[in-house]
């Protein structure tokens, strides 16, 4: 029986009118469910409520909004779909976009080409000839223990490059498994020291025989290093450009491009593991708390079109927030961060979020766990704003998001009492839902239920005497704990039970009342059945006596046919259908024409066939 069929208690009365203290006295408390990993989101917006928060473009009939261009110094977003390229202003807000002709000269391709390269690398003169010599391969391991496989397809990749200090650049990429059903996302760290130790690292020999391949001996490595670039020094020692190396220098990097160890992530395990969410793209930025520590935020762009915003706080990646970003599942094709506005491509459309929106939370509870670097509390506006580094009746907790020392205890909300009509040894599930995945809720019910059985939406319970009485559902995360959902198990009314009884009886009534008539029905119509065979066998038997002397008037083959007349002779069937029966005989006898309509067969006549092939 589920408890959606409860209704709320009549009557009006305060708070204070619950059954709640009578209930404490005496409980059993146990928790809804387990701890929830990190991984789950703390909260989801579903798309009824996430679309005021967003701002859409797109234009009809046309798709692919995958390529997405910032511009900071005109502040203009350039947005490639298909075949069309729009630029908009940022923030966009609605305006119509300008279509516009995107001429590249062949110095800007050129150059495009070469991005990222060493000038100095022009490939080989004989061997390698318009080739990089200085590209080398490491392979990236995310590995996952708890799962048993790693996860070694690289989806995505953010460099996340420090704007002030000396702190080194981070690599925060997206990998999944190459496994087949093995639905696995996971995020993991690289640092550049780790890499340029792996690249600095022995060489692997590919041999045809071992998959693996074995380490090349520091002996076997020519002279300069394979795969460094042109150096100051190297140019000293007359290298001045990849044309002038040696060809053992190249035909080692030809066939030796792939380094011996793996990079492992920082920390040796990644940041976040899940097996429910597929995530295909990531960019990352560094945010500064209100205590003045820096946070790095993730925002994850997931296979159906969700958007989860992280926080990496220590060695641990939380997904804090779930957003549903359009009204159609569809993949996410391209992410772009630009000051406080995220931009996301799809397959329909280009939608702009807000990062610093801290007006969607409401208390300062609300504030505190939501655990946003740019989101602090204020006492003065009675509201939850974007700090920008003041420190003025604000208040944060980005590491423990301890609610119970921060913010002033709330007035207690005391959910309506539903109260739910049950019968015994019914099965009735009373849901419980709190606002957060990772609060912590346990039931109170009374002493004397036995059969309870915990489950992840709500508290499950047999109908038993000892149950009758008041639920509460009490969630607590932060310290702070409040009830969610309160419920009053009540028998059914005395007048539901007897009427209940009395139709099934009715039923049962019915039911042998049916079985009687229709037994009834059968057997007259059986009767009448048997009478009428009855008719028909005296009637046969009166039609035979009646052959033996057939009476006046009667034409009989058993006697001499008359002579026929001209007319007979000319039409042979004349004669025959002078009779009263078909073919001369009287209807009793005829059965069922033949196949052929030349061919008709009779029963109980003197003759047994009557062939008229001839005529």
């Amino acid at each position: 029986m589920p408890a959606s069929a409860a209704r709320p208690r009549p009557g009006p009365g305060p708070p204070s009118a619950s059954p709640f203290p009578l209930l404490l006295l005496a409980v059993l408390s146990g928790p809804v469910c387990g701890r929830v990993p990190r991984s789950v989101p703390r909260t989801s917006l579903p798309i009824s409520e996430a679309d005021s928060y967003l701002t859409r473009f797109t234009v009809p009939q046309t798709y692919n909004y995958s390529v997405l261009l910032v511009d900071p110094a005109s502040h203009t977003l350039y947005v490639g779909a298909r075949d069309t390229i729009f630029a908009l202003s940022l923030p966009f807000s609605g305006e119509r976009p300008r279509r516009i002709d995107w001429m590249v000269p062949e110095a800007h391709r050129q150059n495009c080409r070469k991005k990222g390269k060493k000038e100095g690398d022009l490939g080989g003169r004989k061997t390698l000839q318009q080739r990089w010599t200085t590209f080398l391969k490491a392979d990236l391991l995310c590995p996952g223990p708890e799962h048993g496989r790693a996860s070694s397809v690289l989806q995505d990749m953010a460099i996340l490059r420090p704007e002030h200090g000396l702190r080194t650049p981070i690599f925060y990429g997206i990998f999944s498994s190459q496994w087949e059903g093995a639905a696995i996302s996971a995020i993991c760290a690289f640092r550049p020291q780790d890499i340029r130790s792996v690249l600095n690292g022995p060489f692997r020999e590919l041999k045809h025989d071992c998959n693996r391949g074995l380490p090349v001996m520091d002996n076997d490595v020519p002279q300069p290093r394979p795969g460094e670039c042109i150096t100051n020094n190297m140019k000293l020692q007359q290298f001045g450009s990849s044309l002038s190396l040696p060809d053992r220098v190249l035909t080692f990097i030809r066939d030796h491009p792939l380094m011996d160890r793996p990079v492992f992530p920082a920390d040796g395990h990644p940041l976040l593991v899940t097996t429910d969410t597929g995530y295909l793209r990531v960019v990352a930025h560094r945010v500064t708390s209100l205590s003045g520590k820096e946070y790095d935020v993730l925002y994850l762009g997931t296979e159906d079109g969700h958007l989860h915003r992280a926080v990496r706080i220590g060695a641990q990646l939380s997904v804090l927030e779930d957003l549903a970003l359009f009204p159609e599942p569809q993949p996410v094709e391209n992410m772009k961060l630009y000051q406080s506005w995220l931009l996301v491509g799809s397959h329909t459309e280009v939608t702009q979020v807000n990062t610093t929106n801290c007006g969607r939370l409401q208390s300062c509870s609300e504030c505190i766990l939501a655990q946003d670097p740019v989101c602090a509390w204020s006492f003065r506006l009675d509201a939850c704003v974007a700090h920008a580094g003041a420190h003025g009746g604000l208040v944060q907790d980005i590491e423990s998001a301890d609610v119970s020392s921060l913010c002033p205890k709330e007035p207690g909300e005391h959910p309506v009492v539903f109260e739910v009509p049950v019968a015994t040894a019914a099965h009735v599930v009373l849901p419980c839902s709190p606002s957060s995945a990772w609060a912590s809720c346990v039931w109170h019910q009374p002493s004397g239920v036995t059969a309870l059985t915990p489950r992840r939406d709500g508290l499950e319970v047999v109908v038993t005497p000892g149950a009758m009485g008041a639920y509460a559902c009490e969630c607590q995360e932060g310290g702070a704990a409040r009830v969610v959902a309160a419920y009053s198990l009540v028998w059914g009314s005395q007048r539901g039970l007897p009427g209940r009884a009395h139709t099934v009886w009715a039923g049962l009534a019915g039911f042998f009342l049916g079985v009687l008539a229709a037994s009834l029905t059968l057997l007259l119509i059986g009767r009448r059945q048997q009478r009428r065979r009855q008719r028909e066998l005296l009637a046969r038997d009166k039609v035979g006596l009646d052959l033996g002397a057939p009476p006046s008037g009667t034409t009989s083959y058993s006697q001499d046919p008359p002579s026929p007349s001209p007319e007979d002779e000319r039409l042979p069937l004349a004669l025959a259908k002078r009779g009263s029966g078909f073919g001369g005989f009287p209807p009793p006898f005829l059965l069922d024409p033949c196949p052929s309509p030349a061919h008709i067969r009779l029963t109980g006549a003197p003759l047994a066939t009557c062939d008229e092939t001839s005529i």
